[in-house]
């Protein structure tokens, strides 16, 4: 807030008519505030949902979410993982696509269907039975190439253990052929289904692909399935080689193709592998759920997920078929059916030799380690009660998968509430006896971070609003339609088990995710944990040993937003509460637990009330949160290609520092010539950032951001920063070495993920699907949320850049009922009106600003004839040129 007097002398300044032309907006950047129209309107969440579909998915294309490469006839653009190149997260390039994003679209378009069917609102040329062309188009990532597997008689793997570090590999160890055990279940699916198209194979999704080709491993701009993570939990996303899954020896080297830097065979048998991620095929399976309890499914795609469904029993199995037991090994032998954890694990792989070898052998394996948010029950239950598979056992698995899967969120919920990392049947990736004391559930053993550890793989809150979400929609379907499974989780019923779950979790979300003055919101974003769990004796305990810290908050990962408050939405209709019951309830209802000080924000604060898990008004304060954070994330993040908020991260200095690990006695190259040698680094194989391309060309907009953070590197380092390749990016001492990369961490980053999109959409759809009558904005009749009241002032200003022309443009709310729009700058210690004569709700600085100077300013409304002249200071804002 600033001084009395201060707001006085704007006011006065502003009160003056004063005129200057207004120029023409030039060239806005993907991150700009929206200037066009929504396609369906946004006065209700349908219509958000529809002109949001329209901008990503009917427009998607020409909006860049989907490439031109589809499923054929009657399908969409393969959509990519972003719509912008330069990334690096699990993708270490944006125009990858994931099993994920493909399960997002499956999903959208089931909840497009039921938008256009049962809103009751009318949208008119919206397409219909979208679920089957987004079906269509996922069937994508299910490989074709599967030579010879389909015909085996039984697949096996043999064991290698797995390492510690990437440069263990793959020297340290390599696979033993005396340790061989064979996948127990392989025979039921061969016996029913016919693979993709009827071509045999696994109908399971591959995890990632080369949408254009960017590397080059395919032919021209194809589709191409690519792989990366291979070497152990500290292997980050910088620190991989992508290779092609269908390895032919063309690139990497004739003798050993890119497999050699994996492996110690001289000669690499020409082959294929692929590997999937669970939670993608049941998000899929989900969304088809979904669309059958809401009365559009299609019965050839219903027949499709169910199909999947079945198969997806490949991920309860270990690694190795090994028994689930405390301290499992080798003398086990070959498990069978005791090697079934029956939860959802991190993948099964599976692979063989091409056909044009003339060998046909091929392999499986399963995982040992299993993490809290791949865990689906909701998929597990839709399958169980609304599907229809065929292969042996598939109900009697499920039904136990079901039970272990809540049980597993009963061991794993901390002391606060927050959900912790996960289990294994395999201690290091090598079965190695368990530490002293560690807690199991089943014969497992806990571990914080289960999989990844550059960083941590449960920091992130994402993978607590993931998984939690498909909590809180299963308690809501429970409630709705009953539970006729039968299951018992923790001797409870899954009604109650889940109710136990959401109560204690909703009420630290509600507590700890805060409201701001100005129509922003602020959610965790990064958990530490401490302690254990209880081992698991059948029944739920306290877990007083287990707690997590927040060690982070954000207000720019716009899918966590949406994803939390669909999962407070469904909890909150489940819990019984009418959209009247949030009547009067304002930012400082929620919030009430927050004590974080969030970098360079001064009006974050913690509000007034706190929530237990059986206090009676917390299922309102979740419906209250929910929509103002839907709201919010609207008015805040909704620009011309769909939503985005920007960003910053100092990891990205890693582009430039990252080794990468390549054995010394392996040479080869990648298909752009980049060499594939000891010493390489994430930048040194990957040029094609620079345009360096065999496939698909590089854009202008990618090669500029890649120069600007490389200038901004240059500068860090020259103040003496540097990245030592020591540690992970969780350990406190690789922590420090990123935070001296200020100039990085500055660099404005604008990202569209498509599965950001797909949350975003989904609240929006949760809502107007369960409170139809709810508005956005609108609490009912007498009061509005307290940022998107009407007012007469403008809210929510931004700035856009343009560095071409050293310009700045404006965007702002429109305010209802505005004749005319002022600006004003504070010059000399003064507030300076440039303009009050705008009629839109943008403004355009003239050319050729003086790079760097900064700037503060203010934007007022004229509406019936009066200026407010108190209020517009709220929203003042600070620029720099560039």
């Amino acid at each position: 807030m600033l001084p009395k007097k201060t707001k006085a002398v704007v006011a006065s300044i502003l009160t003056a008519a004063m005129t200057t032309n207004v120029i023409a907006a030039t060239v806005v950047p993907a991150s700009a505030a929206r200037t066009k129209s929504n396609k369906y309107g946004d006065k209700t969440y349908a219509q958000r949902f529809m002109s949001m579909y329209d901008d990503v998915i009917t427009n998607g294309q020409t909006n860049g979410y989907l490439s031109k490469n589809d499923g054929g006839s009657g399908s969409f653009g393969v959509p990519y993982h972003a719509r912008e190149e330069l990334i690096v997260e699990a993708p270490d390039y944006g125009h990858e696509t994931t099993s994920e994003a493909m399960s997002y679209l499956v999903w959208v378009a089931a909840m497009h269907d039921n938008i256009v069917k049962n809103s009751g609102e009318k949208f008119s040329g919206a397409s219909t039975n979208d679920l089957a062309k987004a079906w269509k188009t996922m069937e994508v990532m299910i490989p074709d190439v599967q030579d010879n597997f389909w015909q085996a008689s039984s697949v096996s793997s043999q064991y290698c253990g797995e390492y510690d570090t990437p440069d263990q590999c793959p020297n340290a160890w390599a696979g033993e052929s005396s340790k061989t055990a064979e996948n127990p279940i392989f025979n039921k699916f061969t016996s029913v289904y016919q693979g993709k198209n009827g071509n045999g194979g696994l109908y399971l999704m591959h995890w990632l692909a080369d949408v254009d080709n960017w590397y080059g491993f395919g032919s021209g701009t194809e589709f191409t399935f690519i792989n990366t993570f291979q070497r152990g939990e500290q292997e980050s996303c910088w620190e991989t080689v992508p290779f092609p899954c269908v390895e032919e020896k063309k690139y990497g080297n004739s003798q050993q193709g890119l497999k050699g830097i994996f492996n110690r065979d001289s000669n690499v048998t020409a082959q294929w592998a692929y590997t999937n991620a669970p939670d993608a095929e049941d998000r899929a399976i989900q969304g088809v759920y979904d669309a059958i309890q809401w009365k559009v499914a299609d019965s050839s795609v219903t027949a499709k997920a169910s199909e999947m469904g079945d198969e997806l029993r490949n991920n309860m199995y270990d690694k190795y078929y090994q028994e689930i037991s405390t301290n499992t090994s080798w003398s086990n032998g070959n498990a069978g059916d005791k090697s079934k954890h029956y939860l959802m694990n991190w993948y099964t792989s599976w692979g063989g030799a091409l056909k044009s070898t003339g060998q046909n052998w091929c392999w499986q394996i399963g995982c040992s380690h299993a993490h809290e948010f791949y865990q689906n029950p909701l998929a597990a239950y839709g399958l169980l009660t609304s599907m229809n598979m065929k292969a042996d056992g598939a109900k009697q698995d499920y039904t136990k998968s079901l039970e272990r899967q809540l049980e597993f969120y009963l061991w794993l919920q901390s002391s606060n509430g927050p959900i912790a990392g996960g289990a294994t049947n395999s201690y290091k990736g090598r079965y190695l006896t368990y530490p002293s004391g560690v807690p199991t559930f089943y014969g497992m053993m806990y571990v914080e971070h289960p999989v990844y550890a550059d960083p941590g793989s449960n920091h992130w809150t994402g993978n607590q609003v993931w998984a939690v979400q498909r909590l809180a929609e299963l308690y809501y379907w429970v409630k709705k339609n009953g539970d006729n499974t039968g299951v018992r989780p923790g001797g409870m019923t899954m009604e109650a088990a889940l109710e136990q779950i959401l109560d204690k979790w909703c009420a630290w979300f509600v507590n700890n995710t805060i409201l701001t003055d100005d129509g922003d919101f602020y959610m965790p974003s990064n958990l530490d944990w401490s302690g254990a769990p209880d081992t698991w004796n059948g029944s739920a305990t306290s877990n007083s040993g287990l707690t997590c810290k927040i060690t982070g908050y954000g207000n720019t990962d716009l899918g966590c937003i949406s994803s939390l408050a669909n999962t407070l939405t469904y909890y909150a209709k489940a819990k019984g509460v009418k959209a009247s019951d949030i009547s009067g309830m304002t930012a400082s209802s929620v919030g009430g637990s927050f004590n974080y000080k969030i970098d360079g924000v001064s009006n974050a604060k913690a509000g007034t009330k706190t929530y237990t898990a059986k206090d009676s008004a917390l299922p309102k304060a979740s419906l209250f949160l929910a929509k103002s954070l839907i709201d919010r994330a609207w008015n805040k993040g909704r620009d011309n290609l769909g939503m985005s908020r920007t960003e910053h991260n100092g990891s990205m200095a890693r582009f430039f520092s990252q080794e990468v690990y390549i054995p010394e006695s392996y040479n080869g190259t990648m298909p752009n010539g980049d060499k594939l040698q000891n010493g390489a680094t994430f930048e040194s194989i990957r040029t094609m950032y620079t345009g360096n391309c065999a496939g698909a060309e590089t854009s202008q907009e990618c090669i500029k951001l890649v120069e600007e953070l490389r200038a901004a590197y240059k500068k860090d380092v020259a103040n003496g920063a540097k990245w030592s390749n020591k540690y992970s990016a969780s350990d406190a001492e690789g922590q420090a070495e990123l935070a001296k990369f200020k100039n990085i961490a500055n660099v404005d980053l604008n990202y569209h993920r498509f599965w950001h999109a797909g949350d975003d959409m989904m609240a929006m759809g949760v809502m107007a699907t369960l409170y139809p009558d709810m508005k956005p904005g609108i609490i009912d009749d007498d009061h509005h949320d307290d940022d998107t009241t009407k007012t007469d002032y403008p809210k929510n200003v931004k700035a856009n850049y343009n560095t071409q022309y050293h310009q700045i443009q404006f965007v702002w709310d429109k305010v209802s009922g505005a004749d005319r729009y002022g600006i004003a700058v504070y010059l000399a210690g003064k507030w300076r009106v440039q303009t009050s004569n705008i009629t839109t709700n943008s403004y355009v600085t003239p050319k050729n600003l003086t790079p760097g100077m900064t700037y503060k300013v203010a934007v007022a409304a004229r509406v019936n004839g009066k200026w407010n002249t108190t209020d517009p200071i709220k929203n003042a804002i600070t620029v720099t040129v560039k």
